[in-house]
């Protein structure tokens, strides 16, 4: 019943607003044209759709709506992709129709010409087919052939004058052609106009939706670290369902925030480097600065570096505080936290197999070593760390940790010694 509320609503109280962007061609587009009526079903969805309450809406609902604007954006870009084809088979038209038109008035001069010497030259010595010209040869053979030549002249003559019309036919015909062609160019770029502020608007839907989504993550991460000291099942279920949610707008953000993406990335590859193996017991460590600001990840998680390690800006005062206690008792911890769901999909590749049930529905603890599900673990919402000496529970690091990290709200996952987060999962 609940799936029903929103695919149910969409098209219902789309028509209902009618303030759906949808080019003009598309309203006006004949009932019999399926494709056109398809695209401006899919824009009215897609405006519903990006109107959902965040804060509400269940996840089979965020999902819809997160489809109908992706199908908006596609069919939108598809109909955009159809008509600059057509503006371009125009164009090509006119270009063609004006060489042929060029081509033609230059045949048309020519043949003009050759008429014009043709008729002076006939009045100055005009064809003659009289018996003296007959008989002023000797060979009645020759005769007759150099009688045959001069109707050849004549006929010559007509051929000239039958493609001079045909010509100044042709000549009309392009014409007319690229006349037609200019105004077919003309609707078609004018259609295209509306199509590119169709595409716009699709991909602004989308950006409202993703920035409502990362809204809302973001208040709920904040929740569920609030959370953790009082109710810790509680704040796992609001984390997992983040999680889940990041999951989700994942695919969306690769395509507008590619950008992003690649910062992501190249900020794990120096999170990487800023690790450090080394979790001996030592004298006390000077501690490191407070956290700084990191940019955002996927979701809109606002991220932030402490002391190297990449996490939700959320968690990163608590996590420095924590890494500077325990270099203050001599132990120097270092690791990864915050992973863009696309690197867990290649963790998971890499740790389960490469297809589509190893992915996404293999149990974490049938992978080697155990990994979280794309969409189920804390480092997508930036709430997990990974100690790279923390190998084992007889290392100084998890015996640092295990005696003092849940007074900074972080808890074991009992199945990994090196991950920790705030919900312990």
């Amino acid at each position: 019943m609940h799936r029903r509320s929103l695919a149910g609503s969409l098209v219902a109280a789309a028509l209902a607003v009618g303030l759906v962007v949808v080019p003009q061609s598309a309203q006006s587009a004949p009932r019999g044209n399926a494709r056109e009526e398809r695209v401006k079903v899919q824009a009215e969805q897609a405006k519903v759709a990006s109107q959902i309450n965040t804060n509400k809406a269940s996840k089979e609902e965020i999902d819809e709506a997160i489809q109908a604007l992706n199908d908006n954006l596609r069919s939108q870009e598809a109909a955009l992709a159809r008509v600059q084809e057509e503006v371009a088979q125009a164009k090509k038209d006119i270009a063609d129709a004006e060489a042929a038109i060029k081509r033609l008035e230059e045949e048309v001069a020519t043949l003009k010409a050759e008429i014009k010497r043709r008729a002076v030259h006939s009045y100055v010595s005009p064809p003659t087919d009289s018996a003296l010209s007959v008989l002023e040869t000797n060979d009645f053979v020759s005769a007759s052939s150099r009688k045959f030549y001069l109707e050849l002249r004549f006929q010559d003559d007509a051929d000239v004058a039958d493609r001079l019309d045909g010509a100044l036919n042709d000549l009309d015909f392009q014409r007319e052609k690229a006349e037609e062609a200019r105004k077919t160019a003309e609707a078609k770029e004018k259609e295209q106009a509306e199509r590119t502020d169709a595409v716009r608007a699709a991909k602004d839907a989308q950006q409202k939706l993703a920035d409502k989504l990362q809204a809302t993550i973001n208040q709920q991460i904040e929740r569920s670290v609030q959370l953790a000291a009082t109710d810790r099942k509680l704040a796992k279920q609001i984390a997992d369902e983040q999680a889940a949610l990041v999951a989700r707008l994942a695919a969306q953000q690769a395509m507008q925030r590619k950008a992003q993406a690649d910062a992501a990335a190249q900020a794990a590859a120096q999170q990487s480097a800023n690790q450090n193996p080394d979790g001996g017991e030592s004298k006390p460590l000077p501690p490191v600065s407070g956290p700084t600001g990191g940019g955002t990840g996927t979701g809109g998680i606002p991220l932030c570096n402490a002391a190297g390690i990449t996490l939700n800006c959320a968690i990163a005062t608590q996590a420095t505080n924590m890494l500077n206690a325990a270099r203050a008792d001599g132990v120097a911890l270092s690791g990864s936290g915050y992973r863009d769901p696309s690197r867990q999909i290649e963790l998971r590749q890499a740790h389960c197999g490469s297809s589509y049930y190893a992915i996404y529905q293999m149990s974490p603890s049938a992978c080697r070593p155990p990994t979280a599900r794309p969409g189920q673990s804390q480092h997508e919402i930036g709430l997990a760390i990974d100690f790279s000496n923390c190998s084992s529970r007889g290392t100084a690091c998890y015996r640092w940790l295990a005696a003092n990290a849940a007074s900074y709200g972080f808890y074991n996952l009992p199945s990994e010694s090196w991950h920790w987060s705030t919900s312990g999962s």
